[in-house]
């Protein structure tokens, strides 16, 4: 169960290299883990989990059982994958998976919640490119403000909370601009299988299917490698866009993700140092909230 989309779509990797890779390099992006028999009637089962540098979340790459007809609990591996995502400063794991399936099962009974439904949109290989008036450049750093804001008038506040604002460059993007104003944002990622998108767009701009055009005629092997868009719920502007240009819907899809650290108000008592040189036997001690 591949639980990732850019490696099902992007890479596509083999199952079993990717994780003697990550047993051979251990200080790689990614960590296999096995839960070994418990007798015969036991499957064993593999996982994996990536995690980008200066990435707080990990992501569930896959989940493999030994027997698919065998009745299975990841619930081990998964809190096993949950505490080395942690040890490598992850703070949340997530997950794709299609709507009323085993994955859904299976990550929803192990602390997973969804908080976006999705779908993925091929693109067909010839795609009107309009009048060629908008443009899409290379996201730089300097960018970085305006995409926040970008993020921060479209995104709903679930998405947010999950889902920072890119940093560019260490995410890779194009971004479009109308009348001085960062209007849309193109994130990207470029494999050997295919292109998948993430694309925001200012929901106010006219001729959207303009804008979309204009992505894919800037946007590098085009020609020679599949194009897939991810288009959340939220986005119904952007699906009848594709649909005008003939593009295929894919499976219904949840968004999940497990969080595993919270924000918290702890009680510490400290010494003021203002009362340290106090001349009084007793040293008076101050009690207080703070924040962590």
């Amino acid at each position: 169960m591949i639980l990732d989309n850019s490696l099902r779509l992007v890479y596509n990797p083999g199952l079993y290299s990717s994780s003697l890779l990550s047993i051979l390099f251990p200080a790689s992006e990614f960590y296999a883990a096995v839960d070994p028999l418990k007798g015969d009637h036991w499957p064993m089962l593999l996982g994996q989990i990536t995690l980008a540098r200066k990435n707080l979340s990990a992501r569930i790459a896959f989940l493999a059982p030994r027997d698919s007809g065998t009745e299975r609990d990841f619930s081990p591996l998964i809190s096993h994958l949950a505490s080395a995502a942690a040890e490598r400063g992850a703070i949340q794991i997530l997950a794709e998976a299609p709507r009323n399936s085993l994955a859904e099962q299976i990550l929803t009974g192990c602390g997973f919640r969804s908080y976006a439904e999705q779908q993925i949109w091929k693109l067909p290989r010839q795609v009107p490119y309009g009048s060629g008036q908008r443009s899409w450049i290379p996201a730089a750093r300097g960018d970085n403000q305006l995409a926040q804001s970008l993020c921060q008038r479209v995104l709903p506040g679930q998405i947010q909370h999950v889902e920072p604002p890119p940093i560019f460059p260490d995410a890779q993007g194009m971004v479009s601009w109308h009348s001085g104003q960062l209007v849309g944002m193109a994130l990207t990622q470029f494999g050997p299988q295919g292109i998948l998108l993430d694309i925001t767009l200012d929901p106010t701009l006219p001729l959207i299917d303009e804008y979309i055009s204009a992505l894919l005629f800037h946007l590098p092997y085009r020609n020679t490698r599949e194009v897939y868009v991810r288009v959340r719920s939220y986005q119904q502007g952007l699906v009848s866009a594709l649909e005008r240009l003939g593009a295929q819907p894919g499976e219904n899809q949840l968004a999940l993700v497990k969080k595993m650290a919270v924000h918290y108000i702890a009680k510490q008592t400290f010494a003021v140092q203002g009362f340290e040189k106090q001349p009084d036997i007793t040293t008076p001690i101050s009690n207080t909230k703070i924040k962590n």
